[in-house]
């Protein structure tokens, strides 16, 4: 396993855990001294190929995994569905880094659970910010096609046609109030902080909604809450 840089700028308890996950070392060594200089972000080692990301993540235990996506050295898209099988509790947010992902590869991303996309050749200061929003359980899609993928899929989808307020309709009132900010990309943190919850508590509204709406993770919650009409695609 590739881990050639570990670095701490503080403690586990007060660091997200974040490993970079790219074959090719100037762009690991570049990412890394960005992270680097956030008091908040550790960056806890390195994978240089797509089989070596399990073995890390099990032995470094990320808190995001940061992975530059290449289909053939490095893909977010096979990692993503690896860690599906794994347990939830050890499994990192995703933030993947890619300007050329296709159709086909932006709905990989989204039946992946893949929770951030970033363009590759984003302003690298927009990452660690990125990296908090994963962590905190938000989700973050800036790439414009992916943006662009979800409002047409939400067009298309026949549960606009049928009533859209049935599956809502199995929820609190509260388990609702929790998806509407889930789905406007708010973390677990800034939810708590606007309904006046702790954020175990908002852990805890959001696992039972997914369990009664048969949803395996927050990226299809996120989807179901377009599909219904909970909220509407901003595409500014």
């Amino acid at each position: 396993m590739g881990v050639g840089i570990v670095v701490n700028n503080g403690t586990e308890t007060d660091c997200i855990r974040v490993l970079i996950c790219d074959p090719r070392h100037l762009i690991r060594v570049g990412l890394a001294s960005v992270l680097t200089r956030e008091s908040d972000i550790s960056v806890v080692g390195e994978a240089l190929h797509t089989r070596e990301v399990a073995e890390a993540i099990d032995t470094l235990r990320p808190h995001v995994a940061l992975i530059n996506h290449d289909p053939d050295d490095m893909n977010a898209i096979t990692i993503a569905n690896i860690l599906r099988e794994k347990s939830h509790e050890t499994v990192p947010g995703i933030l993947m880094l890619s300007s050329k992902a296709d159709h086909g590869d932006l709905l990989s991303v989204l039946q992946g659970g893949i929770r951030g996309l970033l363009p590759e050749n984003c302003d690298p200061q927009s990452v660690p910010a990125a990296i908090r929003d994963v962590a905190g359980g938000a989700m973050v899609m800036k790439l414009q096609p992916a943006v662009q993928l979800i409002s047409q899929l939400i067009q298309r989808s026949p549960a606009l046609a049928a009533a859209p307020s049935s599956r809502l309709a199995l929820l609190t009132s509260r388990e609702r109030d929790v998806l509407s900010l889930v789905a406007d990309g708010n973390s677990n943190q800034l939810i708590a902080e606007r309904l006046t919850l702790s954020e175990a508590t908002v852990k805890s509204h959001l696992y039972h909604l997914c369990q009664k709406l048969g949803l395996r993770d927050r990226t299809q919650a996120v989807i179901l809450a377009y599909e219904t009409g909970l909220v509407r695609p901003c595409l500014v």
